[in-house]
């Protein structure tokens, strides 16, 4: 077994710094790896990562590799550049390949290139090693890595997530290379390797790592680009629209649309590529259109799309809501429910909703009727004291339900009774975008009377977290 380059160990030292794991809780975990028929590139150093497919994650250069260095919010995602195995063959390599940093422009660059996928293999650091030819005697590799192995917080993971699941829908990679010989389109942002003997690298070392798409049956033929939007955002009621922007290599070939992880609401014309309508939901969602032509080719890009409540989402719903007017009007109610009575005072204010306290069968309901604007976060609140004759610590024997339309948020009985009042707070926001009753209803059983008493209600809006 040959010897290990010093260069892999400290790059995994290095690497282990930057993936946050420290060199000491590194230290006794890291080991070198070969597959049952090794090439050259199995020799490297990895980290356990036991979520992944091999058990490990590699280490050299790792977080350019997955979009977690410095420099990766220099990426240019918004636009893809057309190039060849040959063009990107005939750069010149750098003279130092940083180990958290970007050789620029190169490896900030998103490409887009035809070829011929001729083999495949499951790399020890979990990568999808692709080996790509030109048929004119230009070689190199593209690396799609395992999501797993790709940090959360990178630009790169959700397109990643993509071109693996393309490509494990139609190859199953193995520690062995397999031949596939099928024309592809790949794209993927640039990346300049260490030469150590890799099969089908590129002279200079240049790779496409990661791969963020991959298109089978479009090599030598057709090539659909389409281009990115950007992140979009929007509000919760209010219409949006956006073209999107896609190109044949063929002239002539129309074009059909696809989307998905549009928002609530939008939806894409297949024909011309329009996506329009009405957002519903507030939330923040990763879309990928998709441009197929007659042929067959087609191309993606990924993007995300952002849509925050609309601009009523605050303020409070409830109309007397501490019952000051010293009537229930708007609240719907049972006759006297509404009191001054110093015997269970106020939260604040003078008056209050005083349910039940009788001490004999009885029912007192209080309800108003209210619209919550849809993609707004609504939170129901009131201040509530309990007080009651009962003895039991066991049997809820009085009880006050808190009703949204038909649906129970919420019971308490004597059990919760308690000197002084407490706010409660139930989340609402299942009803955004309905017109729904808010109910609260005491029943007493026949004997030991229990009072429950209101004040300071609200139904207040806001607008989503994310």
């Amino acid at each position: 077994m040959r010897n290990v380059n010093r260069r892999y160990v400290l790059a995994a030292v290095a690497a282990a710094v930057l993936l946050g794991t420290g060199s000491a809780a590194w230290a006794g975990t890291h080991e070198f790896r070969r597959s049952s028929q090794p090439d050259v590139e199995e020799v490297e150093a990895v980290v356990p990562a036991p979520d992944s497919s091999t058990g490990s994650c590699g280490v050299e250069r790792w977080s350019v590799k997955t979009g977690t260095d410095a420099d990766a919010g220099k990426i240019t995602l918004q636009s893809t550049t057309p190039t060849s195995i040959a063009s990107l063959d005939a750069l010149t390599a750098p003279s130092s390949l940083p180990a958290n940093n970007r050789v620029q422009p190169t490896e900030t660059t998103v490409f887009r290139l035809a070829a011929t996928l001729t083999e495949y293999k499951l790399e020890a650091d979990s990568d999808y090693h692709l080996v790509l030819n030109d048929g004119a005697g230009h070689t190199m590799i593209a690396e799609i890595p395992d999501p797993a192995c790709v940090g959360s917080g990178s630009p790169l993971l959700t397109s990643v997530q993509k071109a693996r699941s393309e490509f494990d829908a139609r190859y199953t990679p193995t520690g062995s290379f397999q031949t596939a010989n099928v024309p592809v389109s790949v794209t993927g942002v640039g990346f300049f390797d260490f030469l150590h003997g890799q099969t089908g690298v590129a002279p200079n070392g240049i790779e496409l790592h990661s791969v963020l798409d991959v298109q089978f049956g479009t090599a030598g033929g057709n090539v659909v680009t389409v281009t990115n939007p950007g992140t979009q955002n929007g509000t919760v009621g209010t219409a949006a629209s956006l073209q999107i922007q896609a190109s044949d290599s063929a002239a002539g070939q129309s074009l059909t649309y696809a989307a998905t992880g549009l928002p609530a609401g939008l939806s894409i014309n297949p024909a011309s590529g329009l996506v329009s309508g009405t957002p519903s939901t507030a939330a923040s969602s990763p879309v990928t259109v998709t441009a197929t032509d007659p042929t067959g080719a087609s191309g993606s890009t990924s993007f995300t799309w952002n849509i925050t409540g609309s601009a009523g989402c605050s303020g409070q719903l409830l109309a007397n809501p501490g019952f000051e007017t010293g009537t229930a009007a708007p609240w719907t109610g049972s006759t006297s429910v509404i009191r001054n009575s110093s015997s269970e005072p106020p939260h604040t204010g003078t008056w209050d909703a005083w349910l039940d306290g009788h001490g004999t069968s009885h029912t007192d309901t209080l309800s108003q009727r209210v619209s919550i604007p849809a993609g707004c976060h609504a939170t129901l609140s009131f201040w509530l004291h309990i007080d009651t004759a009962e003895t039991s610590t066991t049997k809820p024997y009085d009880t006050l339900t808190v009703k949204v339309g038909s649906t129970t948020l919420a019971t308490y009985s004597n059990l919760n009774h308690a000197t002084g009042y407490a706010q409660r707070n139930i989340d609402a926001t299942t009803y955004a975008g309905q017109t729904v009753t808010i109910t609260f209803t005491g029943a007493e059983d026949y004997t030991k009377q229990t009072s429950f008493v209101l004040d300071d209600t609200g139904l207040t809006l806001s607008n989503p977290a994310g």
